[in-house]
């Protein structure tokens, strides 16, 4: 387990100093651990350059199984521990910024309350291509993303489950002497109504569908960028200021409003559907009950998805394009 532990160290940190500090352990603790594991196995686990550590293919092999081992002897830790503190269930989980900001929250939020001693880590998702590598490479057991995936064949063994839509607006500084209670939506706009009109807008990302981003693209060379900033509260704290409009999801959307911002849909980017995304062959005890407690709130919802479908044998895929496999499974 100790070698586990080192290994993936090194393979996050891609160095063993890296690791080393982390951990809190000597270098040479760790390159023997590496070592003897490599020995054990009978195979190269890193390449060694100059430059720093990389998987090798063997590696990359060992990453997944190993992070769901350790997973889950933290998961059994806990269950026979009489210190609460000690091994607390932990559930890592991938996002796009759109899904984090959307219903996601919801669902989090009532499987916490339910599960108040499970530890959620929550890291970042660049895109929805990546969900099948980060879903087989250990680092998150459930990703939440942008549906359907558009994965091809590798990803039919993967489950979904629609939480809800991320629309787009654009959101306009309150008109000057005018209370926040008097602001409201105004008809939806296109971004080609946008050429004269001065925006806050963030660096290109890929978190967005592919027609958005084809408007954004097609539109680019005519919108007038008054800031590129990276951090989102900038963006909505500007746009409130006065000095420019942008483009927010529906959450912070509605936030703006409150404080009294002007909301147009933009027309062309409405109804993004995000939602969930595991392996139900791999996902440990947490994840399935993150998975059930994510039915049970959508099914309360206005917006509910089909009841889940049979989930398929253990030894073959689960049903591909957005069916569900069976939360229990």
């Amino acid at each position: 387990m100790q070698q586990l532990r080192y290994f993936v160290a090194v393979a996050e940190a891609r160095s063993i100093s890296g690791a080393g500090t982390t951990l809190d352990v000597t270098q040479s603790t760790i390159s023997q651990s590496v070592h003897a594991l490599e020995k054990e196995l009978g195979a190269v686990l890193f390449h060694r350059t100059g430059r720093g550590i990389t998987l090798t293919s063997a590696g990359h092999g060992l990453l997944g199984p190993a992070r769901r081992i350790l997973r889950e002897t933290r998961q059994a830790e806990a269950a026979v521990s009489a210190d609460p503190r000690r091994g607390a269930p932990r559930l890592d989980i991938a996002a796009l910024p759109p899904a984090l900001n959307g219903p996601l929250a919801e669902v989090l939020a009532a499987f916490l309350r339910s599960n108040p001693g499970t530890v959620v880590h929550v890291h970042d998702l660049g895109s929805d291509q990546e969900a099948v590598e980060v879903l087989a490479s250990g680092t998150a057991e459930i990703v939440a993303t942008r549906l359907p995936l558009n994965v091809g064949r590798t990803g039919d063994r993967l489950a979904t489950l629609p939480l809800g839509a991320y629309d787009v607006y654009v959101a306009h500084p309150p008109s000057p002497g005018e209370e926040p209670a008097a602001a409201g939506h105004e008809p939806p706009i296109g971004l080609t109504e946008l050429h004269d009109v001065p925006l806050v807008l963030m660096p290109p990302r890929p978190i967005l569908s592919a027609s958005m981003e084809a408007m954004i693209e097609e539109s680019g060379p005519h919108l007038v960028r008054r800031a590129v900033v990276g951090q989102r509260e900038t963006r909505t704290a500007w746009m409130l200021e006065g000095i420019a409009a942008t483009l927010l999801g529906s959450r912070r959307a509605a936030e703006a409003a409150r404080c009294g911002a002007r909301l147009a849909p933009l027309r062309g980017a409405t109804g993004l559907t995000v939602g969930l995304a595991w392996d139900p062959r791999t996902a440990s005890p947490v994840a399935r009950l993150f998975v059930a407690s994510a039915y049970a709130a959508t099914a309360r919802s206005p917006a509910a998805p089909a009841p889940p479908a049979p989930a398929a044998p253990a030894d073959g895929p689960a049903r591909s394009g957005g069916t569900p496999a069976d939360p229990g499974t």
